[in-house]
């Protein structure tokens, strides 16, 4: 048996759940007060507020080491609420306890599904925590601090309230409860049927979500006239969330009124809007959507084939709009804002920028731009690689950035930018650069170049950094040196079905670009053969269908490649017939297929077209290896409603092998 009992093993993943949400606005909140060097009120309140969640819930689960270093934090940001509104100068040694904490809970979070788990020692960063209280609260150097409200505040009580005849009274709320307007409205409901008149500042509660700040600092205040007055006082004391409830005045009635109609109940509770679901659940049933778009286009090919045209356009077409319309719930179901992955980012930033002993202006730039969790996470995974190298490759030393003219501070700029499909993210540095010619030197040494150098072009000498095992750097440090950055790069990116881009300049800075799809569920696809395979492309790269009998004279070999005239502009011209030797000669009837992606352009040469439809698009199965998408331009597989294979290609990879002369054989 394990570290939990019974009862708390069943309420653990709940408690990891919230634990993590709780660790997200603390680190959250870690990394803008630190950005401005200072906590205001609201910062203070916050922090409270999450150790006194954790402390509790920590409790709850038999986590006492846990339990006591949350109460021990608690127990100092308590001491800032009651000393001060705010920390105007923070010191260094607050926030690294605040980390310190933050790391601690994320490593206990991984370690508690372990089957032999054991609670980490909690006694050094609990005695570090009670030090740094008793230091600030006997030496008051906790930096300047805000002035407190004067005494002589004007009064916040309602005056024409107060004059009116009933009961006077004021409810605060927990701080830190959100949605205050809500949860006063639902403490006023539970006694709106005993009282004959009743009125609350601010009024419309359900409604008032702007009122929401105020009544966080003011509290509610609610005038009633009842013949049941305790009872009304002691539900209002007893309420959810109800901190405080105090009797400002009593007036009595002038004549008694009669009952006026009591309110109509909320329809519903705001809160029961949204509901947590765990991930594996949204994986499997956005799988079974995917499978059900699979059966319904194998569904759709027989009732073609046996002439049952009526039965397809009908109940069938219904039955596969409702699939596609469950599919579309399911992707939206899974959206989360890319947005979220910058506070982890900040964190590797900050940690690296400390040990390096350099200093960066880190600014981002996502607006509300969403993709799928899983596309999130892919690309979480890949930007730690690529800051990592940004911070420890490019980036100078403060003396360095001097002596080279510029400020002393680097810039690191991460933005997110959304086209049709498809999420593209850069990252740039006004470092040192990378220099073409160390990168030649260390692949001659390694003896990966497949061409005399002076044949590469500025681009296939960039690739070679995504090489394993590639590095330019000579001494081995913690975040680098080993070679394994770009090349984990490149193969994350490539099992999220997108692109790697990186440009440079020596002395200047280097940028990367990652282009990925917003989902890897389903996408809209062009599809067409060639003699008896079957391709397709994303239908957001397709701009131009062309006749070929039409076109032909405006085909012209180039140094052995094929380029057609389109717009006043040689482009590529892909025979995928030749490409890939698939043999067969070309009809007369084939198709010219213009596309351009994010870097490349050009144009496909295929038999016939098929159809546009949204379509399931398998990855390559590990065995065809880590570079075939690479050597062959094939990013995946779908199957048709025949039950054939569909080829998935990538246009940037296939115009770029074309345009190489590295034709796949």
């Amino acid at each position: 048996m394990g570290y939990f009992d019974e009862d708390a093993q069943e309420m653990l993943e709940v408690y990891l759940m919230e634990a993590k949400q709780l660790t997200e606005q603390l680190g959250a909140v870690l990394l803008e007060t630190e950005k401005k060097n200072a906590f205001t009120g609201e910062d203070i309140h916050n922090i409270f507020r999450i150790m006194h969640t954790l402390k509790s819930s920590s409790a709850m689960m038999g986590l006492k080491g846990l339990s006591s270093l949350a109460h021990t934090m608690e127990d100092l940001f308590s001491w800032f609420r009651e000393q001060q509104e705010g920390i105007e100068q923070a010191e260094t040694e607050l926030f690294d306890l605040l980390y310190a904490f933050s790391d601690y809970i994320e490593d206990e979070m991984k370690c508690m599904v372990l089957a032999g788990y054991e609670p980490g020692d909690t006694s050094v960063l609990e005695a570090g925590a009670k030090d740094y209280l008793k230091k600030i609260s006997s030496e008051q150097v906790c930096g300047e601090i805000k002035e407190q409200k004067s005494a002589g505040e004007e009064d916040d009580r309602p005056r024409e309230m107060l004059e009116k005849p009933g009961v006077i009274v004021r409810i605060r709320l927990e701080e830190g409860c959100r949605m205050e307007n809500i949860r006063a409205f639902m403490v006023v409901r539970q006694i709106t049927g005993l009282c004959t008149e009743l009125e609350t500042l601010p009024a419309n509660l359900e409604s008032a979500q702007s009122e929401a700040e105020q009544i966080a600092e003011h509290g509610v205040f609610i005038r009633f006239q009842s013949e049941h007055k305790e009872q009304v006082m002691d539900i209002l004391r007893g309420g959810l969330f109800v901190a405080q409830c105090e009797i400002l005045k009593e007036n009595t009635a002038a004549g008694k009124k009669e009952p006026e109609p009591a309110a109509p109940a909320a329809a519903s509770n705001p809160e029961n809007d949204f509901l947590n679901v765990r991930s594996d659940r949204l994986d499997r049933l956005q799988n079974l959507a995917r499978e059900m778009i699979i059966q319904m286009m194998s569904l759709e090919a027989q009732l073609e084939e046996n002439g049952m045209s009526d039965l397809k356009e009908g109940t069938a077409h219904q039955i596969n709009r409702l699939i596609s319309e469950v599919e579309r719930t399911v992707m939206e179901m899974r959206m989360v804002p890319v947005e979220r992955i910058v506070p982890k980012v900040r964190r590797i930033l900050r940690d690296i920028c400390r040990d390096e002993k350099k200093e960066v202006d880190f600014k981002a730039s996502c607006g509300d731009i969403e993709a799928d969790k899983s596309v999130v996470e892919y690309i979480s995974e890949a930007l730690l690689h690529l800051i990592r190298n940004a911070v420890d490759h490019g980036i100078e030393p403060p003396e360095e950035r001097i002596a080279a003219g510029k400020d002393p501070k680097g810039k690191i700029e991460f933005n997110v930018e959304s086209t049709v499909g498809e999420v593209l993210i850069t990252i740039s540095d006004d470092g040192r650069g990378i220099s073409q010619d160390k990168i030649l030197e260390k692949s001659r040494s390694m003896g990966i170049l497949s061409k005399p150098e002076e044949e590469y072009s500025r681009q296939e000498i960039m690739d070679l950094l995504l090489h394993p095992g590639f590095t330019t750097k000579d001494v081995v440090t913690e975040y680098s040196g080993r070679g394994v950055g770009l090349d984990v790069v490149k193969n994350v990116l490539e099992n999220a079905g997108g692109n790697l881009y990186i440009e440079s300049e020596t002395g200047k800075g280097s940028t990367f670009t990652l282009v990925v799809p917003l989902t890897l569920a389903t996408m809209e696809c062009i599809r067409f053969r060639v003699g008896e395979y079957r391709f397709s492309i994303p239908a957001r790269y397709v701009f131009r269908f062309l006749e070929y009998g039409k076109n032909r004279q405006n085909i012209q070999e180039i140094n052995g490649r094929n380029y057609i005239l389109f717009e006043e502009r040689m482009v590529p011209l892909v025979d995928l017939r030749k490409f890939y030797s698939l043999g067969g000669e070309t009809p007369d009837t084939a198709a010219i297929v213009y596309a351009k992606g994010t870097e490349k352009e050009g144009c496909l040469l295929v038999d016939s077209m098929y159809e546009q439809k949204r379509i399931v698009i398998k990855q390559l199965p590990a065995l065809f290896g880590v570079d075939f998408r690479r050597k062959t331009g094939a990013s995946g597989m779908s199957i048709m409603g025949s039950g054939k294979i569909c080829t998935a290609l990538d246009l940037e990879i296939l115009f770029d092998l074309y345009e190489r002369g590295n034709i796949w054989r």
